[in-house]
């Protein structure tokens, strides 16, 4: 049923969860379930990568029943957890020193309408805001500008909260991220990048999918973020991507199968 050793990572909201607008397929979260029991019973190691924190993606995870993974990428990439929620201490010490909170909020807050997420969202190496719409490129200029006045090693990662339509605005360093992170753990396992697979859903997933590993973007994704990815695509000679049809668990199953990693449907 699975083909080989590969490393299974995927993104959680909207992704693995069925937490967006968008309704799942009946019976979705009992063959992502299926799915994950299969992974676990034949030795695959499960990655899930978020843009929360760890405690939170627990909950989540909780919330919908599914077996927890072997690792956490937690905050935007920029935390990894194993499956005790022990820190990756080589990881950490791979991206320098902890972001200095207090200047970050000093700069970037003198942006009009340019707010400071919750204390509950933001991490050693990440520092969170809010914007009250889609983040324009003179805004973004604006935010980098600042940022490298403060520090050059620091990047940014936008995205957009469906639903309210809000930018989310993540300043990490420039080693950290989600791609980075999950090239770390098919580092750690001496894994190809053929032989590593990640699915998501929105902006911040874009580096990954990207990067020449495989991967997919589900089905429920907004239009919009499916419409940008394919144009980002383009650009990148070595990207592998898959569009999947089906939503959340559904079109991972979709990606695993277009990639040879899974060779039989999962039944509940």
């Amino acid at each position: 049923m699975i083909s080989t050793l590969f490393l299974f990572a995927v993104d959680l909201d909207g992704t693995l969860l069925p937490n967006t607008c968008k309704l799942p397929a009946s019976g979705c979260l009992e063959r992502t379930q299926r799915l994950l029991n299969c992974l676990r019973e034949r030795g695959i190691p499960i990655c899930f990568v978020t843009g929360r924190h760890l405690d939170s993606a627990r909950k989540g995870v909780k919330t919908f029943g599914l077996t927890p993974p072997d690792w956490w990428i937690c905050n935007v990439g920029t935390e990894i957890y194993n499956s005790e929620g022990e820190r990756d201490i080589e990881w950490e010490q791979q991206l320098g020193p902890k972001l200095d909170h207090q200047a970050l909020r000093k700069t970037l807050t003198k942006i009009p309408r340019l707010l400071t997420q919750e204390l509950d969202k933001q991490g050693r190496y990440k520092f969170s805001l809010y914007y009250h719409k889609a983040a324009s490129k003179e805004l973004q200029a604006e935010i980098r500008y600042r940022v490298d006045a403060l520090a050059d090693n620091l990047k940014l990662v936008v995205s957009i909260e469906e639903g309210s339509g809000r930018a989310l605005l993540d300043i990490i360093p420039i080693d950290a991220g989600k791609k980075h992170a999950v090239e770390y753990m098919a580092h750690c396992y001496r894994l190809a990048k053929a032989r590593v697979f990640f699915a998501g859903d929105s902006g911040n997933d874009f580096d990954v999918l990207l990067s020449g590993i495989c991967g997919t973007m589900v089905g429920n994704a907004p239009n919009d973020v499916q419409s940008r990815l394919r144009v980002l695509q383009t650009q990148f000679s070595e990207a592998q991507l898959y569009m999947a049809n089906a939503h959340y668990g559904d079109g991972i199953i979709e990606g695993l199968h277009h990639y040879g990693f899974w060779s039989h449907p999962v039944t509940a």
